[in-house]
């Protein structure tokens, strides 16, 4: 353990109340790395924010998450701003978060930007399991560093993995490592300075349920300074991946993405704001 560094454990667990009629938050057990707002009911959806008090993830840093939505339970995690992993002069930070979603449970994860900064050294392992029944909307942002301060591609490792399970079945298990050993960002466009990565993973019907169901999104969302495509991993998982010339044009994309499947995910739309 480096000097100052910080080890947390973050256990969210979310129900529905039959009594109220609405999702709530059940257990929570949350700090260090790791601070939850208060739960806000919409009337459709149960809203909460996770913040880091540190603004960012330092050398020596480790943190793991487990959130359980439980069944029926209908919930949007997000977060307020950019997670940044700082310059780290030795060592590396670590990561490990598990999401469970049950059978008839809606869970929405809108994270904002992961921004790895020069000399940063990051692991990032992340599980999804979701039950048959279930719906999932989990979103992905990877910036290539603080690109306004002419920062791009400084880090000294970026490794993630990421594994989803669909009623205990394994449909897709992903690993990218990005270090200057390897080239740095395999990411790239002829003509573009840089790129911008996003990606939205969508498990569950009827928001996917076959590739022509996604097909008008990519074709939709190709455009200057923008590349979509989307892989159909079963009957109803499918992850859209997009690459963009600037990070507004991701967010813009990401943004149409939600919007095109809102007819047939209308808790996509939900205003996640209190009154």
């Amino acid at each position: 353990m480096m000097p100052g560094s910080l080890q947390s454990e973050a256990r969210l667990e979310f129900r529905h109340d039959a009594a109220r009629g609405r999702s709530v938050l059940h257990r929570r057990r949350a700090g260090g790395l790791c601070h939850l707002s208060k739960p806000y009911w919409n009337g459709e959806v149960l809203a909460a924010q996770l913040v880091n008090p540190t603004a960012g993830i330092f050398a020596g840093d480790e943190m793991r998450m487990r959130v359980r939505v439980g069944a029926g339970a209908r919930v949007a995690l997000t977060s307020p701003s950019a997670t940044r992993f700082h310059t780290m002069a030795g060592g590396r930070a670590r990561i490990d978060q598990e999401f469970t979603v049950e059978s008839g449970a809606w869970f929405d994860y809108r994270p904002q930007w992961i921004i790895p900064q020069g000399g940063s050294e990051v692991e990032q392992a992340t599980r999804l399991h979701v039950a048959a029944g279930a719906q999932v909307a989990f979103f992905d942002l990877l910036a290539p560093g603080r690109v306004a301060h002419g920062e791009s591609h400084a880090y000294r490792r970026l490794l993630t993995t990421t594994e989803v399970r669909r009623g205990g079945e394994l449909v897709a298990w992903e690993r990218m490592d990005l270090s200057p050993a390897l080239g740095g960002w395999p990411l790239t466009v002829p003509g573009w300075e840089t790129c911008f990565y996003g990606a939205a993973w969508l498990v569950g019907s009827p928001g996917t349920g076959g590739a022509e169901s996604l097909a008008p999104v990519e074709r939709d969302l190709e455009g200057p300074g923008v590349r979509c495509g989307v892989t159909q991993l079963a009957e109803d998982v499918a992850v859209v991946r997009i690459l963009a010339a600037r990070s507004l044009l991701l967010c813009k994309a990401l943004a149409a993405v939600r919007t095109s499947l809102a007819a047939r995910w209308p808790f996509l739309n939900t205003d996640l704001r209190q009154p």
